[in-house]
């Protein structure tokens, strides 16, 4: 008798943007507090949010939803290495476990490519909905830095 054994292998996000902005100015951007304006998809707005940006800190924003729902997402700084990596965990009734997102800052003449991975889904649905999410917070993060 053979028997099988299924091995569910967490599925990867990653998306690459660039931006019209310094490395710095860009990655300051994700710890300066600011992202309570720009992060989550259209429609999202922040009610509260808490930041401790240091390796070992934690970080919480707590949203209500285009729906009216409310919801929290939350982590820990693992890697602060300004300006070029910053990794963190993403805790949250978004992914409905902990996963991990790698942000990496390449220079690019006067701006920035900026690279996202999001790793840990359980599967494509959620990895989905959390590519229209980060393309959306992208979008807003563009908006604000042209102010």
């Amino acid at each position: 008798m053979t028997t099988a054994t299924i091995i569910e292998t967490p599925v990867k996000l990653s998306l690459t943007r660039s931006f019209d902005a310094p490395p710095e100015k860009l990655f300051d951007a994700w710890l300066d507090g600011s992202w309570r304006d720009w992060l989550g998809s259209h429609g999202v707005v922040c009610l509260d949010s808490q930041l401790d940006a240091r390796v070992g800190g934690h970080y919480r924003m707590d949203v209500r939803m285009p729906d009216g729902s409310e919801k929290s997402v939350g982590g820990t700084y693992r890697a602060i290495e300004r300006p070029f990596r910053l990794v963190f965990t993403w805790n949250g009734c978004f992914t409905g476990g902990e996963t991990l997102v790698t942000l990496t800052f390449r220079p690019r003449g006067a701006g920035t490519e900026l690279t996202l991975t999001h790793e840990g889904f359980t599967g494509a649905d959620m990895r989905d909905r959390h590519n229209e999410g980060w393309s959306n917070s992208f979008d807003r993060l563009t908006a604000r830095l042209a102010r």
